[in-house]
């Protein structure tokens, strides 16, 4: 989806205008009927202009959700319509919440940015294949895959993550460090990497013992008032309840992907609302409920 910057300014302008007057009034006042018809209307052109069926919108701070409504449709076809509580493929906002987990498991001591994760004695020593591997690889450390400066695997037609779709994560990670050679030394070049944090989410698996999701929903997402959030299946018959129906643009099959594969980098399923108490839980903001210490949030 291409996004109009003008519409999106001042979608962002009208809720921050009723966020702004909800703030000095008491607790319990809503944006103004005016406020509300502005942001409809913003978000009616955006959905317009787009061919969007839905759209959910949530605001939150401190810890609370203080504006959030949806628009259009959740099934256009049954003519179903849009709730603030139905569930949408979040894609690569899935990378923060894995982000997060991580810098958790650091504040725990159970990590640091500059281990490395392939190799004998590393993280996640020879789980995907033996040593040698090829050129660079065994360079490769937590803050380069963070950063997206692992040398490689990125997001072009090359992306591992799109490729052998009949794999599992151990099956493709092998298949990739085998096959798909690093172009850069890791830490040289910055390129989005997919697979980078698919990488991750195994390292989150071993050192926690369980389950990526797992381990998410009950050490993060919980801590920040979130409940209903869980990896998308991938075919239609594979829709989570409450979940929206995709339609994709032009050609684009959205139910031709391996979502699930994709957990740690692309698979959350969220609502606008989950996604606001997840950030502002982890934003730095308000001590009393931000769920980091300062010094992983830069404040």
């Amino acid at each position: 989806m291409q996004y109009m910057p003008e519409s999106r300014r001042a979608f962002l302008r009208l809720v921050g205008g009723a966020i702004a007057a909800r703030s000095a009034a008491a607790a319990d006042d809503a944006p103004s009927p005016r406020e509300l018809a502005g942001m409809e209307g913003v978000a009616s052109a955006f959905m317009s202009a787009h061919s969007v069926p839905g759209l959910s919108v949530a605001v939150g701070r401190d810890g609370e959700v203080l504006y959030e409504r949806a628009f259009g449709f959740a099934d256009r076809d049954k003519n179903e319509r849009l709730t603030p509580e139905h569930l949408f493929r979040i894609a690569s906002v899935s990378k923060p919440i894995t982000s997060v987990t991580l810098f958790r498991l650091m504040e725990d001591k159970r990590l640091t940015l500059e281990d490395v994760v392939f190799g004998p004695q590393c993280i996640l020593g020879h789980d995907f294949g033996k040593a040698p591997y090829k050129q660079w690889v065994e360079e490769i450390r937590i803050k380069h895959l963070l950063t997206h400066t692992g040398g490689g695997w990125q997001n072009d037609g090359t992306d591992p993550m799109f490729r052998n779709p009949e794999m599992n994560h151990q099956q493709l990670i092998t298949w990739a460090i085998k096959n798909v050679v690093l172009a850069y030394p890791p830490g040289d070049h910055y390129a989005y990497s997919n697979f980078g944090f698919c990488v991750l989410g195994r390292v989150i698996e071993k050192l926690t013992g369980v389950a990526y999701e797992q381990h998410v929903r009950a050490a993060i997402l919980k801590r920040c008032g979130v409940t209903g959030m869980r990896i998308a299946g991938n075919t239609l018959a594979e829709r989570a309840p409450g979940e929206v129906t995709y339609y994709g643009a032009g050609r684009q099959d959205p139910y031709d992907m391996n979502v699930r594969r994709m957990d740690s980098h692309g698979g959350w399923l969220a609502t606008a609302r989950d996604l606001a108490m997840f950030a502002s839980h982890v934003d730095g903001h308000s001590a009393s409920r931000n769920i980091m210490e300062p010094g992983s949030t830069g404040r």
